[in-house]
């Protein structure tokens, strides 16, 4: 009998939990009202059912996020509470079952009880103090009655993932073996702090929803901040952008409501309560992490890419080749480059580093050499614009990206403004404005030096050698893109252009105005590159048979037609429908 028991016991503790995942977390809140406006306005969810007292106040609200799982919020935090997070609830189809299994493993349950809401369930704490729970839904409790009630259409999300929990480090090796060891949760990522010191650790909780627990890992008492953060909930969704629009147009302005890639490589955002309770949303697909690696540093160029991308995680910068030690030191000082990122050769740089695609940030000159280098390893590239001093130099370009297999990808700003996606959405479809007739694009500023380029920029744009004219190269390309563009790639009959150089005291090797003249069967289009703006301009003009359009800078638009007399501003969010031609 004793060896009976003994393997009954074996085999009760090998066993899983039955476990289905988690069926709620609970919460106090210092005013329910207040709270139930942030969870049922932001989030979604419907107040299914509440426990009142004797004087028929609310004790305790149920909030459905589906037919399993609830938020439970208990209006018992006194004002500034410190800790708000009460419990997380496991669902199981067999109590019984999951007390015999924790009895073999060391942990004695108390008695299970029904509850008021006509479940069953019983409570345990785990090493940090942490209260959580045990249920099973039986027939006739409040949480079968709802189920198919209370799901709004508009809940953010469907499924309660995880539940974070708050551990002091001191307690971290008993909290990991009692979750781990005696309740089966499979430990399966965790973010270091420093070798050997977790910050947290997720835990997988055996059941069908392959739910999940955080252990969140503190040294000093939290304060009242970090509390409510690690304390959080975390909802799965299949894609960011959605509910992160949603929950802006519900009317949350809290600036730290912003999706980003976080440790995980993982787009997420976070929503907090009215009592400062932190809800994260979470779209679970990994970002592909790039690895991507600099060629050259004195394109001025460059540093917006570090201003703007440094702390991305779906990329990471793997090496840069720049052969002027005291550019890479000003760079490496400015934003804390560690020196194993530079290199003063770019063959050495490509070969250790093995980056997936380069950014080119180098005068114009070298974009050959860096794509012929980059194509021999099959390695993509993109350079700041434009893509050649020569048309030589273009067609070799060309032949290296077809021997290599590879992309290359001019980048020019004027590429990303709404205001020409706008102008190019009147030229399609029914035309709005008519056939094109005309285009005139305005490029340029007031000069380089006028307007205060970095040195090792001004002395290469200012070559004719290295950028292969001045303002000619500068800003002529942008012009000839999006005519290009908007003619459909097009070859033109004639191509005329006239340059001169009005600040020969500056600008004594290269042009600093230029008009350039392409000719279409139909059309014109008429380029002004210049060094002797008075302000920065990046604007165009398209003229139809009908009307015209107008770029005003990255944004805006401005329509004239027979039936519009007067010039007026219109957002180019709302001309995905353009009006039908008067």
């Amino acid at each position: 009998m004793r060896a009976l028991l003994c393997l009954i016991a074996a085999t009760a503790s090998a066993q899983p939990l039955p476990l289905d995942g988690i069926a709620h977390a609970g919460f106090r809140v210092s005013d329910l009202d207040k709270a139930r406006l942030h969870y049922t306005t932001y989030l979604g969810f419907q107040q299914a059912f509440a426990h009142r007292d004797g004087a028929g106040k609310i004790t305790l609200a149920f909030f459905k996020i589906n037919d399993d799982q609830y938020l439970e919020l208990s209006p018992t935090l006194p004002p500034n509470g410190l800790i708000r997070f009460t419990h997380v609830a496991f669902l199981t189809p067999d109590l019984e079952a999951v007390r015999r299994i924790l009895e073999s493993r060391g942990i004695h349950p108390p008695p299970a009880a029904r509850g008021r809401d006509g479940n069953i369930a019983f409570s345990l704490r785990d090493p940090g103090n942490q209260r959580i729970e045990f249920v099973q839904y039986l027939p006739g409790a409040l949480h079968s009655n709802a189920r198919g009630k209370f799901l709004d259409q508009r809940r953010i999300s469907d499924h309660l993932q995880h539940a974070g929990v708050a551990i002091p480090r001191a307690k971290l090796d008993d909290a990991v073996r009692f979750y781990h060891s005696q309740l089966g949760f499979e430990e399966f990522w965790r973010l270091d702090d420093a070798p050997g010191k977790p910050r947290l650790i997720k835990l997988l909780i055996p059941g069908k929803r392959r739910d999940i627990i955080e252990l969140m890992v503190h040294d000093e008492p939290p304060t009242r901040a970090a509390y409510g953060s690690m304390h959080h909930i975390n909802f799965e969704v299949p894609e960011i952008t959605a509910p992160y629009q949603a929950i802006l147009e519900r009317g949350a302005n809290d600036s730290r409501i912003h999706p980003a890639v976080n440790a995980e490589n993982i787009w997420a955002f976070n929503l907090y309560d009215t009592d400062g309770a932190r809800t994260e949303i979470q779209d679970l697909r990994k970002v592909p992490n790039l690895p991507l690696a600099i060629a050259g540093l004195d394109h001025g160029h460059a540093a917006g890419f570090f201003d703007r991308n440094l702390h991305r995680y779906d990329m990471h910068l793997v090496g840069i080749a720049e052969p002027d030690g005291r550019l890479s030191a000003r760079y490496a000082g400015r934003y804390k480059l560690p020196p194993s990122l530079f290199y003063a050769n770019l063959e050495e740089m490509l070969d250790k580093t093995r980056p997936k695609a380069v950014l080119v940030f180098s005068n114009t000159f070298d974009h050959l050499r860096i794509v012929q280098a980059c194509a021999a390893r099959g390695i993509h590239v993109m350079m700041e614009n434009p893509l050649a001093v020569s048309l030589e130099h273009a067609r070799a370009i060309e032949q290296a990206a077809r021997q290599g297999r590879i992309q290359v990808l001019v980048n020019y700003e004027t590429t990303w403004y709404r205001s020409n996606h706008a102008a190019y959405a009147f030229t399609r479809g029914e035309k709005p404005i008519g056939d094109i007739r005309k285009i005139v694009a305005h490029d340029g500023h007031q000069g380089p030096r006028e307007i205060g380029v970095p040195p090792e920029f001004l002395a290469w744009l200012t070559s004719p050698k290295r950028n292969g004219a001045g303002a000619l190269f500068d800003f002529g390309c942008y012009g000839a893109g999006l005519i290009t563009w908007l003619m459909d790639g097009r070859r033109p009959l004639s191509v005329t252009a006239v340059t001169q150089t009005i600040k020969p005291q500056i600008y004594a090797h290269v042009d600093d105005e230029a008009t350039i003249i392409v000719r279409y069967p139909h059309a014109q289009g008429i380029i002004q590159a210049s060094w002797n703006w008075p302000y920065s301009h990046k604007d165009m003009e398209v003229y139809g048979q009908y009307g015209s359009v107008i770029t005003v800078a990255a944004n805006d638009i401005r329509l004239r037609s027979p039936s519009i007399h007067n010039y007026f501003t219109l957002p180019p969010q709302l001309l995905t429908n353009p009006p039908h031609k008067s």
